[in-house]
């Protein structure tokens, strides 16, 4: 029997988990009245450490246009504040509130309900090689590199 290329294709299983983890993401979202860029968003974020908002563009992938709208909501919702930086008040600095602290929090100990069942199957070595392999993955790129 012939083998499908694609089943070897590692960013296309990639692409598919990801997918199959959109739909928990997007229900946990919901029930906090948020779309799944502006969970990321918060999740994303460390409390008492101010970002500019250019920033979260760079960890979205998208552009400042998008950028504008989604911290705009967050900010009517009292999760974050913005604020020019004092040597630049072009750039706008974004930090998470108490309140979008608390969010935060409670957003990622949600995320444990919403995980995949497939995950279930793995044995602990196999949970702790993935983990580790992400944790590889998703380390900042080297600039330029």
């Amino acid at each position: 029997m012939k083998e499908n290329k694609e089943s070897e294709n590692l960013y296309w299983m990639l692409l598919q988990v990801a997918f199959r983890a959109k739909h928990g993401l997007m229900k946990l979202a919901e029930t906090h009245d948020l779309t799944v860029m502006q969970l990321y968003t918060l999740c994303s974020m460390t409390p008492r450490e101010p970002i500019p908002m250019n920033t979260i563009s760079c960890m979205l992938f998208c552009d400042a246009s998008n950028v504008t709208g989604i911290v705009d909501r967050l900010l009517s919702q009292g999760y974050i504040a913005r604020e020019e930086k004092p040597e630049d008040r072009r750039v706008k600095m974004i930090s998470l509130t108490l309140k979008g602290e608390k969010l935060r929090k409670e957003l990622l100990e949600a995320l444990v309900q919403y995980e995949l069942p497939e995950f279930k199957q793995l044995t602990i070595t196999q949970n702790v090689e993935l983990k580790s392999l992400l944790s590889l993955i998703l380390q900042p790129s080297p600039v330029n590199a």
